[in-house]
């Protein structure tokens, strides 16, 4: 079992590594899945596809890792993002399950470099096994801020592989808000919506 870390490093690392390089549009509910995913039932149990209850516009019940934002811009004494205007981007993602272990180690290089760059406000990092699923949830001044992450090294680096780690689904939305919008259901709800651009 992971520990809260390495989790949290899996989670938004590779979650943004593997939306960000756009490596598919579909979602599981689409078809997406293949017979290499998992068991023979789906995350119910019952004699579906292995993930055919998955999808990008629902949370998984069985969520865990880095649920709550951590960062520069979360009050120390409350737990809660600081008041402000913000970008707040979010990732899904179909990871093929056997390639967990190649994930954390992408993962590692890329989150420690996010701690360090400009803008960077916070981040949540949330991981389903029934749905072998990651998502993540980062909050930047603005998206300047949040693109010269995406093209840094260690970031370029990593997209070289995404293509290998995904079942052929990843998709990332960023919007401008406030912080009651930098939410798990906000981004969830926008992932899910037909104006949710799809990568």
């Amino acid at each position: 079992m992971m520990n809260a870390w390495l989790l949290q490093r899996f989670a938004v690392g590779l979650g943004m590594v593997v939306a960000m390089a756009g490596s598919g549009c579909a979602d599981d509910r689409d078809g997406a899945s293949s017979a290499s995913e998992g068991a023979a039932g789906g995350p119910d149990g019952g004699g579906g596809a292995p993930f055919d209850g998955c999808y990008k516009g629902e949370l998984e019940p069985d969520r865990e890792g880095a649920l709550e934002l951590a960062g520069p811009g979360v009050d120390a004494g409350t737990g809660a993002l600081k008041p402000g205007s913000y970008l707040v981007s979010t990732t899904y993602l179909a990871m093929k399950p056997e390639m967990a272990q190649t994930a954390a180690d992408l993962a590692d290089p890329v989150v420690e470099g996010m701690f360090t760059m400009k803008g960077f406000v916070a981040m949540a990092g949330a991981r389903s096994s029934s749905c072998a699923a990651l998502r993540t949830l980062t909050v930047w001044e603005s998206e300047q801020d949040m693109f010269a992450f995406v093209g840094s090294p260690a970031h370029v680096r990593a997209m070289g592989q995404a293509h290998s780690i995904s079942r052929g689904t990843s998709n990332v939305i960023s919007w401008e808000g406030s912080e009651r919008e930098a939410t798990w259901e906000e981004a969830a709800k926008r992932l899910g919506s037909e104006a949710g651009g799809d990568i």
